[in-house]
């Protein structure tokens, strides 16, 4: 049996990505060249197993998707839902999950009204049956190239609807189950921490006992996600591991018999993959010790890696989507590395050394995934991980679960331990804060390919194949180089990729434009879209709200391997263009700052030419007739001529020349502008119009079209914004002219890939009817 289980785990992971890439030409030559690979070594019958399997799970997979339907329709809804989770407040946010009558699971969302109201919902417990009235919205596919599928994320947990609720009434508290009741104490000793744990270590405590993390400081957060030990702030398999071993010891001093404690683990464990939000890695941690148990009872013989590859089959058989879930991934990843090189770790007898070198098979094993997901990876992980994984195993956890019971049994100890421990806490963080801060220890190398992914698995487990046979931590040297000269090549393919492009970002409403020249020669935006915030009391702010910069432009850039901008231009002073500046100069590294003449009218300019001269850019100021030059290209500059006092009149209007195609940058600028800059440059000629103030009635005139000819117009707008942008006239005055027009509102991100003096426009819509 030894080895078996994982070609049958191997087998289900190809059976299960054939199905959902439709079976992909390349995904089919790995399948067959795996199959082909157990015949060539005269392994019949794992060959016969192996495809077995494959059928088995092809056929799970499809039944999964025809099950996975709604009866549900769009618009509007009311119903008498019961809380299937537990329902999340941020700020005057509430959001969760409910049951229909016929069993359907939708999310919902809704806007708290009052303080008091915000009082009554942290009464609601799952279980609980109210009416809802709102409406049904289908899920948004992804609007940018690369960014994450929540639609498809949804899809994978059988949610197929957004319930956009504006009552809850008559809440009644419905029949209660075991599941619920399990959900119901999670609930209590969530706000259990809540209330007696301090701001600054509440999300911690909650996410090593519960698995909650929503009420981590997001600074923090981020820094853990900078310097790659994030996972310790999660529940995973060393927690379980722990946790699990210190159970068992306490069961057996208290008498029970080995049989017994196991027996008690294995029903035990599944309540607790429940009460800690049932997370993949738990689950998988879970589960595996469960099988363990079941099997020393059982006295069947069996290494490790079966019992891995036994919960990795069995869980992806209850649901084939867990295979596509980040956190399942990163953690059965690393379990099989630890695993399968647990000779290499053996090999050294230093507890130091051990330590080192397990860290960095983890860290190894995880970076494939680390970079196709997150198109980066920290520089500093492997210290930092060597010095976080001890510190929050068998301090900080333990402190953890030790200080909320005290708190509970004694709260006149516990009160005294929560605040030493915060302190101390206070301290680990400080400490990963400053490592965060420290500059270039974060590789960002873009969203590596499948075949830089293959190559970078094989040069990957070659070099574990020698390190095995090496048996010393000094790297060998050519599976080194091959692996170096796959990261090499993935980091260097922006300066010989030959293509660029020019990106209309979905900001909302407002406007947003990423443009990058082949072979790296140059990388601009303008504008930055924003978002305009209206004053909240205390009660209503959220802890971590949506942010453009890092939803949405960060992730797209850091996704095709952009790290600086040449210049950051932007056209005036409204909030929806110039709202992210700040966060995109506090994030990014831009060599130039690049504004029209009278840019500065208010607080937020001013600030942004503060943070610029702190940063030390080099700061521009343009009107008509300049050309902005960088090295073989140039912006030209057909506006402000005359200054007014309309922050839209004066907006900076940009010409260029990219992809073979004559392009018209026009921010806001309306109808007195365009007159003034036609009349200017009269022989003025364009392919491509951003139209003008999201398709504002009061731009994109006649004569504007009439002089400038172009045959595509592109419109930045938010979906059913509540300016009705873009107005009607101006569509009727664009499809008189035959002109083509993209709209962000409808079609997403709309990107235009070059290379030379040819490229294709492509579209990323929300909605599935609009690709259509």
């Amino acid at each position: 049996m030894k080895g078996k289980l994982f070609l049958l785990a191997v087998s289900a992971c190809f059976s299960i990505m054939l199905c959902r890439f439709h079976f992909h030409p390349l995904l089919l030559l790995l399948t067959l060249t795996f199959l082909i690979f157990l015949l060539i070594k005269n392994e019949p019958f794992h060959f016969l197993f192996c495809f077995a399997v494959i059928l088995i799970f092809i056929t799970c997979y499809t039944i999964t998707e025809f099950y996975n339907k709604t009866s549900l329709n769009e618009g509007p809804l009311t119903v008498n839902g019961i809380f299937s989770s537990i329902p999340a407040i941020d700020g005057n946010k509430y959001k969760g999950e409910i049951k229909t009558p016929s069993g359907e699971r939708v999310t919902f969302s809704y806007m708290i009204n009052s303080i008091k109201e915000k009082q009554a919902v942290k009464k609601i417990n799952p279980g609980m049956s109210c009416q809802f009235k709102g409406k049904l919205i289908h899920p948004k596919s992804p609007t940018m190239p690369n960014a994450f599928n929540y639609k498809q994320y949804l899809q994978d947990q059988h949610i197929h609807w957004q319930y956009e609720v504006d009552v809850i009434k008559d809440c009644v508290t419905g029949k209660s189950n075991w599941l619920l009741s399990l959900l119901e104490i999670r609930k209590h000793g969530l706000s259990f921490i809540e209330e007696h744990f301090p701001h600054s270590s509440v999300g911690i405590v909650q996410a090593l006992i519960y698995g909650e993390i929503s009420l981590l400081d997001p600074k923090v957060e981020k820094a853990y996600q900078e310097v790659g030990i994030v996972h310790l702030l999660a529940i995973s398999g060393s927690h379980v591991a722990l946790l699990v071993s210190g159970i068992y010891y306490i069961f057996i001093l208290s008498g029970l018999t080995h049989e017994k404690t196991k027996i008690i683990l294995i029903l035990l464990l599944p309540l607790y993959m429940i009460l800690t939000g049932a997370a993949p890695s738990v689950i998988r941690a879970c589960f595996m010790v469960m099988v363990y148990f079941f099997m020393k009872l059982c006295k069947w013989k069996n290494t490790t890696l079966d019992v891995i590859s036994f919960t990795f089959i069995c869980l992806l058989l209850l649901n084939p989507y867990y295979l596509f879930h980040i956190g399942f991934q990163l953690s059965f990843i690393v379990t099989y590395g630890l695993v399968l090189s647990f000779g290499i770790v053996e090999n050294f007898s230093s507890r130091l050394m051990k330590l080192t070198v397990v860290s960095f098979i983890a860290q190894l094993c995880a970076l494939p995934l680390l970079l196709f997901h997150f198109y980066e990876v920290s520089l500093i992980s492997l210290p930092m991980n060597m010095l976080f994984v001890p510190l929050y195993s068998f301090i900080i956890l333990p402190i953890s679960i030790l200080s909320t019971v005290t708190m509970a049994v004694l709260p006149s100890i516990g009160t005294h331990i929560i605040q030493m421990f915060d302190e101390f806490l206070q301290i680990t963080h400080q400490i990963v804060l400053y490592a965060s801060s420290i500059p270039f220890t974060t590789l960002t190398t873009g969203k590596p390919s499948y075949i830089i992914l293959i190559a970078l698995i094989i040069t990957i487990y070659y070099l574990f194949l020698q390190l095995e046979q090496h048996q010393k931590l000094i790297l060998p040297f050519r599976p080194t180089v091959y692996l170096t000269i796959v990261l090499i090549t993935q980091i260097t393919l922006p300066y010989i990729n030959p293509n660029g492009q020019v990106m209309i970002i979905d900001v909302g409403q407002g406007d947003s434009i990423f443009i990058k020249r082949p072979f790296n020669k140059g990388n601009y935006l303008i504008d930055t879209g924003g978002r305009i915030s209206f004053p909240k009391e205390e009660w209503e702010e959220t802890r971590n709200p949506f942010s453009i910069t890092k939803d949405v432009t960060l992730p797209y850039l850091k996704s095709i391997g952009v790290t600086k901008l040449d210049a950051l231009i932007l056209t005036h002073g409204d909030m929806d263009h110039i709202g992210e500046a700040l966060p995109i100069i506090d994030e990014i590294r831009i060599k130039e700052l690049i504004l029209p003449n009278g840019f500065v009218r208010g607080e937020l300019e001013q600030n942004i030419i503060q943070s610029a001269n702190e940063k030390m850019l080099k700061i521009k100021s343009v009107m008509a007739g300049d050309i902005i030059n960088f090295q073989d290209f140039s912006f030209y500059v057909l506006s402000p001529h005359v200054l007014t006092d309309s922050k839209n009149a004066d907006s900076l209007v940009i010409w260029a020349e990219l992809g073979g195609l004559k392009w018209l940058f026009t921010g806001d600028a309306e109808i007195e502008s365009e007159k003034r800059f036609v009349q200017l440059y009269p022989s003025l000629k364009v392919d491509v119009l951003k139209v003008g103030h999201h398709g504002s009635k009061g731009s994109t005139s006649e004569q504007l079209l009439d002089k400038v000819r172009p045959e595509i117009a592109l419109i930045s707008a938010g979906y059913n914004n509540r300016y009705q942008h873009p107005h009607t006239e101006v569509l009727e005055r664009l499809g008189n002219e035959k002109i083509t027009v993209f709209r962000t509102d409808l079609h997403g991100g709309l990107l235009y890939q070059f290379k030379g003096k040819s490229g294709t426009f492509s579209i990323h819509p929300p909605y599935d009817e609009v690709s259509e």
